[in-house]
């Protein structure tokens, strides 16, 4: 009875039955394999000995029930899965179905005996969990990832925040790079015609079209780290130099104003407001200052200005009789 299945086979089956959750016990195995008491703990034996498994995994007893288990020995510490959950939870970048995957599999690499304890722990916030985006954001990570390692010239359709934009027009550019920044993903594309470099939001393109490989000048390659820094609420528009008077003490200026530095314009003697400049996307730089009210005084330039004025007009007529 005992060699109605070759022993490899039967360890194998035996296996693979138990890296999916199920578990054995004595009249189990002697029902399905045919197979004596003695036998199964030589099969645990091997499969306990197999370097690859006892790296991995641990064969469990479970004395009140008298069987045998698998538990994952996991290749992460639980509390790292739990602040790198927390931190996409909090993000809200990616849509549900998504956030779901990356739980499971990030569950399945800490040990099978924590599982329970992290999913408690995650399940207020997983439950009301609003992403930002309602459309698969991972195949653009997947897609764009690929492209930026072979400086894949791209044909692509997007749809920007500007409105006066052209939301039809095909486009060309290069990805150099990809981050994550104020809840979205960013790519930074090298524009061929305009020969310039410019920010584009993962989930707002629309139809991508890979081409020719292309390479691209080194003085039009930016630092991701200092890119990072500039961009504020949206990256749209063109880049900036800025100059803003903002009432408050120098510490706090230079903490609340994204990217900036005192200016030679600053009265060090007064501290009640700190003179400060940086560079700034234009449209991130008008946002930024809009949310701030009258505790920020635009300098320059007069093209921020102007459209502060005029953004500011249109406010006030919505709320005239």
């Amino acid at each position: 009875m005992e060699e109605q299945m070759n022993i490899s086979e039967r360890t194998l089956d035996i296996l693979m039955n138990m890296l999916q959750g199920k578990s054995f016990d004595i009249n189990l195995v002697k029902e399905r394999y045919g197979i004596s008491e003695r036998t199964f703990k030589r099969d645990l034996k091997v499969i306990r000995e197999n370097e690859i498994f006892k790296s991995k995994y641990a064969i469990n007893y479970d004395a009140l029930k008298k069987s045998y288990s698998v538990s994952n020995k996991g290749k992460l510490e639980p509390e790292v899965v739990l602040a790198i959950l927390k931190i996409l939870i909090g993000s809200t970048a990616l849509n549900k179905d998504e956030l779901d995957t990356i739980e499971e599999q990030l569950l399945g690499s800490i040990a099978t005996k924590e599982q329970d304890k992290v999913t408690k722990l995650l399940s207020t916030t997983s439950e009301n969990y609003i992403p930002v985006v309602d459309k698969p954001i991972l195949p653009w990570i997947k897609d764009f990832a690929q492209w930026i390692v072979e400086r894949r010239n791209l044909a692509f359709v997007y749809t920007s925040s500007v409105t006066t934009t052209d939301h039809t027009k095909t486009r060309e550019g290069v990805p150099l790079n990809m981050y994550f920044a104020n809840r979205h993903f960013y790519v930074m594309m090298y524009m061929i015609e305009k020969d310039k470099t410019f920010v584009y939001r993962l989930d707002r393109f629309k139809k991508v079209e890979p081409k020719r490989i292309t390479k691209v000048p080194a003085d039009k390659k930016p630092d991701e780290g200092k890119m990072l820094n500039q961009t504020y609420m949206l990256g749209g528009g063109n880049f900036i130099h800025y100059k803003f008077r903002y009432h408050s003490s120098k510490a706090v200026a230079l903490n609340n104003v994204p990217n900036s530095h005192l200016s030679k314009d600053d009265d060090p003697n007064d501290e009640d407001y700190a003179i400060v400049e940086g560079d700034l996307y234009s449209q991130g730089a008008l946002f930024w200052v809009l949310s701030q009210g009258p505790q920020v005084e635009v300098l320059q330039p007069e093209s921020l200005i102007t459209k502060l004025k005029d953004k500011l007009k249109e406010t006030l007529n919505k709320y005239e009789d």
